[in-house]
């Protein structure tokens, strides 16, 4: 018999409820990790009496899953579930599990309701609910057996990646229990996030029905070099971790499997045609930590159970809300010693067009301001990276609210502000004294930051000085007095025309010098990178 969690409770209950105030179609999300299938099988142990029910998945792997959940909570129902699918064909009893596939042949459907209608539906990941060819037919079929009928769907991901939502099958979200609010209650393992570059373009990838289409993604992005990089990432940021990895294509999840296994890693695959006991025997390896990493493509997304995981391999870029949260909700669950689930995204090149983990988690900045967009970017290096335990801190060290303030003054200032490294610097340029300036403001320390400025005349070097320390609001409103008494409007202002001029082969030059050179820039932003390393240069020195 199970407990449920406290908020598992609530959730049924809120079902209840808004099945009494006379909705019929309800939504419940409950990210991977926090009990969803616990919730509705909870659910239905409460509502059904002598009433019937079916639960109604999309694929033959999250069909038997149900049954022997409900088997073990509550051993009282055996005799009374049935599954039918394939050579299978329990339609008489109370609660049945079936495929949807199977139902959509109307003689497997009418011989349920042969035995009496259906009560009570639970779509099970019903963000697939909205095709009409399947689930809304099965389900318009049992309304008109019993238009009484109580639906709950649930999900993790209630976002359709085609944009076709579920407003139109569902009338109210009943519970809603995102990643974000599993892990500040502790119910989730806390997240550690990085970018990996790849170095790999995507464009003239085509996008089919809000995805990258996987013929063409699979061409660009699994190559050799890929391959390779997934595997010394993995030994190098998380070689004492068990692993999930998730890839675009089959034979990209085989290969992938192999290199590991050459780099001496414990590691294995499967897809939708290997033998189910096969498969098993697969995951059971897993289980018992002989194999460090499983390589697959969307087998195992859902309906499956690796707590022990605590990394995911992101090798497969998407635009889907829906696959990314089910991708990464494979490591959050607790387990004993865990503290954590590290998650490795292999970025590519066009990092705006893809989902990573700071997009479901509701992270409050555009990606071009998490990942900075580098034309030439090195191949391995972790371009960014963040940690969540219910706030995000990044991987300097700067908490996300900090950087939200410090983003925005940089926004709506007219003054062309820059950011690199934790610090922000702004070149007031020449005042009318000939003593040229800058303005640097240090990464927090304890909330505390540090205004300096650091000025030279002609013929002398750069010095720096302390002018004032406390919270950024605080030095914000003194940079701003600064910037009016000593900028130089056509150097230090946003709205000049040369900023976006290419840089001259003497600015290139000094640039690489003194090691500002980073990848394509606009004479402005190189302008703006040679200033930033003269300015910590200075600060550096005292």
């Amino acid at each position: 018999m199970i407990t449920l969690r406290p908020y598992q409770q609530d959730a049924i209950g809120s079902v209840v409820q808004d099945w009494d105030n006379g909705y019929t179609d309800l939504l419940g999300t409950a990210a991977t990790g926090l009990g969803k299938t616990a919730i509705f099988l909870g659910l239905l142990h409460q509502v059904l009496n002598g009433s019937r029910a079916l639960i109604l998945a999309h694929r033959k792997e999250l069909i038997e899953q149900p049954r022997d959940r409900m088997l073990d909570y509550y051993p009282q129902w055996a005799g009374k579930i049935g599954i039918v699918m394939a050579g299978q064909d329990e339609t008489d009893r109370q609660l049945t599990v079936a495929t949807v596939q199977t139902l959509q042949t109307a003689k497997r459907l009418e011989s349920i309701l042969e035995h009496g209608p259906i009560d009570y539906l639970i779509t099970d990941e019903c963000h697939h609910h909205t095709d009409k060819n399947t689930y809304m037919a099965v389900t318009s079929r049992l309304k008109a057996a019993n238009p009484q009928l109580k639906h709950l769907g649930v999900t993790a991901t209630p976002i359709r990646t085609d944009g076709d939502g579920l407003g139109g099958v569902f009338q109210k979200e009943s519970f809603h229990l995102p990643i974000g609010w599993g892990v500040k209650n502790h119910f989730l393992v806390n997240i550690r996030w990085l970018a990996i570059e790849s170095a790999i373009s995507l464009d003239g990838v085509k996008t089919i029905h809000g995805d990258f289409a996987q013929g063409a993604l699979g061409r660009a992005y699994e190559t050799p070099e890929l391959v390779e990089l997934v595997v010394r990432s993995y030994l190098e940021y998380a070689t004492d971790r068990q692993a999930l990895c998730f890839t675009v294509t089959v034979d990209g999840a085989h290969r992938l499997a192999e290199q590991f296994r050459l780099a001496g890693v414990a590691a294995e695959s499967a897809d939708g045609t290997t033998d189910k006991a096969v498969r098993q025997a697969v995951l059971d390896r897993f289980t018992r930590g002989e194999t460090r990493v499983l390589c697959n493509c969307a087998l195992w997304t859902e309906g499956v159970d690796l707590p022990s995981a605590s990394c995911i391999l992101m090798a497969r870029p998407t635009r889907s809300d829906t696959l990314y949260v089910q991708c990464l909700g494979r490591g959050l669950r607790l387990y004993p010693g865990k503290t954590d689930a590290l998650i490795l995204d292999f970025a590519p090149i066009e990092k705006r067009n893809i989902v990573m983990a700071g997009d479901v988690l509701g992270i409050p900045l555009p990606k071009k301001d998490i990942i900075p967009q580098d034309s030439q970017p090195e191949r391995g290096k972790a371009s960014a990276g963040f940690t969540y335990d219910g706030d995000f801190t990044f991987m300097d060290g700067i908490p996300v609210q900090i950087i939200s303030r410090e983003l925005h003054y940089l926004e709506s200032s007219p003054w062309s502000w820059y950011r690199r490294d934790g610090w922000l610097s702004l070149g007031l340029g020449k005042a009318s004294d000939e003593t040229d300036r800058t303005l640097l403001i240090s990464p927090p320390a304890d909330g505390v930051m540090i205004l300096y400025g650091v000025a030279k005349r002609d013929g002398e070097n750069w010095r720096a000085y302390q002018i004032a320390e406390g919270e950024f609001d605080t030095l914000q409103l003194r940079a701003d007095e600064l910037s009016d008494k000593w900028g130089n409007g056509a150097l230090a202002a946003k709205a000049r025309s040369w900023r976006k001029q290419p840089p001259t082969d003497k600015q290139i030059a000094f640039a690489r010098r003194i090691g500002a050179l980073q990848g394509r820039m606009t004479k402005g932003e190189l302008a703006q990178n040679i200033t930033h390393t003269l300015a910590l240069k200075a600060v550096a020195h005292g």
